[in-house]
């Protein structure tokens, strides 16, 4: 494999169609998507240990839980997703993506009651009433009955982000360094980066982009999340449990081995990467008002979402240099939008299609 560092020594210039900043679930999801469309890549990335995107449950879910309605966007990008992945674990020879129905224990009886109305509505095709929760009352508080969402499941987002990122050291595809600002010039036409050129350079760095002067006037609404993964000893040979998210106030999702990520906390004034104790108390009380027995808690992690203040992602152009660009504001729900959106971004890059007025970055111009 080419030593890179050799490499940019020498007085000679490498060329690719993109350079791609980061390697979280929105930069890892375009280069495949570029890739695919048979587009050279490089991603520069610094991987760092602990990200968002690293941490993240992965969840995807097609209902919105706090008026019963489906998520935005959901019956278009759930089928585009389901593609995407199942063709990147054919690529990667892994297994990251899983289907898992999510268990909704009501709150109350007026919960139940607006869930058996909206399941004869258009959203129905991701509700089920008819969940018999014996197998699992015995371990979760559920006066008022449960029910299930269908196609939702989560991605191993640790596991998908590191088999892909040997992929792209395997192809050459990726430059393993912090992004250094000096060192970009910008062309009309082209961008160059210390000594490699490209037709564009497309900004994918999460939270980060607050920092970045191209595109730090963005209304990022940065979030900071919680999470922890926690064992539940009683249930070591409950195997019905192990198959369901079960939420209520906070997801538990059954990662293998007896274990379960728990989350996620929401804290919009301390934006630090580090976990803290408030978090994990407030983890572990909302954990306790749904599981029933005894907890041991197992790792305790914290990110920085990339959310923005209209919930949807920033697609586009730089406004005075067309040859930097932006896919990057998936927040929360970057699993579910970012293989649609990405596809979004490569029609609107090489097949001068429109962008979706309410993901262009033009809106906040």
């Amino acid at each position: 494999m080419e030593d890179w560092f050799s490499f940019l020594k020498q007085n000679v210039k490498k060329n690719f169609d993109y350079i791609i900043v980061g390697q979280g679930i929105a930069g890892t999801i375009m280069a495949f998507t570029l890739l695919k469309n048979q587009k050279t890549v490089l991603v520069i990335d610094e991987d760092k240990p602990i990200t968002a995107s690293k941490i993240a449950a992965g969840l995807y879910n097609p209902i919105v839980f706090k008026r019963i309605v489906k998520s935005w966007m959901a019956d278009d990008l759930i089928p585009f997703m389901d593609k995407f992945y199942h063709e990147s674990e054919d690529l990667l020879n892994s297994k990251f993506y899983h289907k898992k129905q999510i268990v909704k224990l009501f709150a109350d009886e007026s919960e139940k009651e607006l869930w058996i109305k909206k399941s004869k509505d258009d959203v129905g095709k991701y509700l089920n009433t008819s969940f018999d929760s014996a197998s699992i009352d015995e371990f979760i508080d559920n006066p008022f009955g449960a029910a299930l969402v269908e196609q939702a499941g989560n991605l191993d987002t640790s596991l998908f982000l590191n088999d892909s990122r040997n992929y792209f050291n395997q192809q050459e595809n990726l430059l393993e360094e912090i992004f250094d600002f000096d060192s970009l010039i910008v062309h009309d036409e082209t961008i160059e980066y210390k000594n490699i050129v490209a037709k564009k350079i497309i900004f994918c760095d999460g939270y980060k982009a607050t920092e970045n002067k191209y595109f730090n006037w963005l209304p990022f609404k940065l979030t900071k999340g919680e999470i922890l993964t926690i064992s539940i000893p009683s249930l070591k040979n409950k195997t019905d449990f192990f198959e369901k998210v079960i939420n209520k106030g906070c997801f538990v999702l059954p990662i293998g081995n007896n274990l379960f990520k728990v989350g996620a906390t929401y804290e919009w004034n301390d934006l630090s990467e580090s976990p803290t104790e408030k978090g994990k108390l407030e983890l572990i009380e909302k954990t306790k008002k749904v599981i029933t027995v005894p907890i041991e808690i197992v790792e305790h992690k914290a990110g920085v979402r990339p959310t923005v203040s209209d919930r949807r992602p920033l697609l586009g152009l730089h406004p005075e240099f067309p040859s930097i660009a932006i896919f990057n504001g998936l927040g929360t729900k970057g699993v579910m939008l970012a293989p649609y959106f990405a596809n979004h971004f490569f029609d609107f890059l090489e097949n001068k299609n429109s962008l979706q007025l309410d993901v262009d970055i033009k809106r906040f111009l």
